[in-house]
């Protein structure tokens, strides 16, 4: 991934959740790392959508892990933006 969008992905998740993905190991289950519940990250897939101006799949909302999450996302912004 691209480190100036990982850094952006980082300062969104930072920003709007509060939580900071250096402090997570991004091979294990996130919700058992951190308080995470479901509208916090739709907030979060929102706000990247905003941000990065991409369209996110809803399968996103099925990662475990911040490697897939950013994984994912890297998928999304790859892919054309449908008109």
């Amino acid at each position: 991934m691209d480190a100036k969008v990982k850094k952006r992905i980082e300062d969104i998740i930072l920003s709007d959740i509060g939580i900071d993905p250096a402090a997570v190991d991004a091979d294990k289950p996130i919700r058992e790392q951190v308080s995470l519940d479901s509208m916090q990250f739709v907030s979060l897939i929102a706000k990247l959508e905003i941000e990065l101006e991409v369209e996110l799949p809803i399968a996103i909302m099925q990662v475990k892990t911040l490697r897939e999450f950013y994984s994912a996302v890297e998928q999304a912004l790859k892919e054309p933006t449908p008109s």
